[in-house]
């Protein structure tokens, strides 16, 4: 593999809020009379000044080569694979404006949750690192002087407080430890999401882990009914559709679906009982998908499916949100009792002995 290729493995994502600021203003400047390569070069010299002056340099000379914003963002290399294709399915269907708009939204949403994930979190991990920072207190100042103190009782108060002290001493390093893995795996998720090959991960990842699996399938049913809405809105046939929307799902099992679903079209199925055999949407809405098929308004139910989807995958994801706050504390709440225990126990022992 050559440098250009690693480095480009390497390049972080913009931000969701850069995304969504960038998007926004490429849908306006789409829906003016501005040309689209001087639009473009008007927002590559505000994103320069970021520190990704070659990246939007390269996007901008794209724009101006070629006329295509999709092998722009593509080759530009710090865009999400769902921007890349969504891009190119808008270009495909005449309607770049819509799908800009719709990013545009997608990518503002995705800010405000990652910032109600960022402000369940904060307090507690405030809180993970006081703990962190009393354990080891505990472990290497104030444990020593226990077991000097039960030293020098000697007899039956050491006899007495050895096994307390073990223990304390076992549960101050355990919670330590466990609060030391956590902040290992939270920073190289935070690490990881902004990378290509991470964010690849970590999509494979969410899509199987039982709490956000949901989600995640809610997510995928989305951006497949957004895409075929724009699709088929252009004039393409299912079919074509179908091949151009299956790049806009980000996961492994949905596109698994989407090409499994072509299959079946290919073999005489309806678009509806693809769908259906392939569990691309939950039972209840195939029979918005049947009426539309039977009144030729494909379009319109996969525009609604798509909102519906999302609508759905937002409030599973706030849901979830909304529980990581209490959850954290409940576990804090556990590593205090260890902190107590470790102080405590050897201090009863050595109380009892002495009595």
């Amino acid at each position: 593999m050559d440098t250009s290729n690693k480095q480009t493995k390497r390049r972080r994502y913009l931000p969701a809020s850069e995304l969504a600021m960038f998007c926004g203003q490429l849908a306006m400047i789409l829906q003016s009379d501005i040309l689209l390569s001087d639009g473009v070069a008007s927002l590559c010299e505000e994103g320069a000044r970021t520190g990704n002056a070659q990246a939007f340099g390269r996007l901008r000379d794209t724009v101006q080569e070629t006329g295509s914003l999709y092998l722009a963002v593509k080759q530009a290399g710090f865009f999400p694979p769902y921007l890349v294709n969504m891009v190119r399915v808008g270009e495909q269907a005449g309607k770049l404006d819509e799908a800009m708009e719709s990013l545009s939204r997608y990518y503002e949403r995705e800010d405000q949750i990652r910032k109600s994930i960022r402000s369940a979190v904060v307090y507690p991990a405030v809180l993970m690192l006081m703990m962190a920072v009393v354990i080891a207190v505990l472990l290497i100042k104030v444990m020593p002087v226990f077991a000097q103190v039960f030293d020098d009782l000697g007899g039956q108060a050491v006899s007495t407080s050895n096994a307390m002290m073990r223990f304390g001493m076992t549960a101050g390093i355990c919670a330590l430890g466990l609060i030391g893995l956590a902040f290992v795996v939270v920073l190289a998720l935070l690490m990881a999401s902004r990378t290509q090959k991470g964010y690849r991960a970590l999509i494979r990842l969410g899509s199987r882990f039982p709490l956000t699996k949901g989600i995640f399938a809610k997510l995928t049913s989305s951006r497949f009914a957004s895409a075929m809405a724009m699709l088929l809105q252009s004039g393409m046939d299912v079919d074509e559709s179908l091949e151009l929307a299956q790049e806009c799902v980000t996961d492994e099992a949905g596109r698994s679906k989407a090409a499994r679903c072509r299959e079946l079209m290919a073999q005489g199925v309806t678009f509806a009982d693809a769908l259906e055999q392939t569990e691309m949407f939950e039972p209840l809405y195939l029979h918005m998908v049947r009426t539309g098929s039977q009144t030729g308004r494909e379009d319109m139910v996969m525009k609604k499916l798509g909102e519906l989807c999302s609508g759905q995958a937002d409030e599973s994801l706030s849901r979830l949100v909304s529980v990581i706050e209490p959850t954290l504390v409940a576990v804090m709440s556990v590593i205090i009792g260890a902190i107590l225990l470790a102080v405590m126990l050897p201090l009863t022992g050595a109380m009892s002995a002495i009595g």
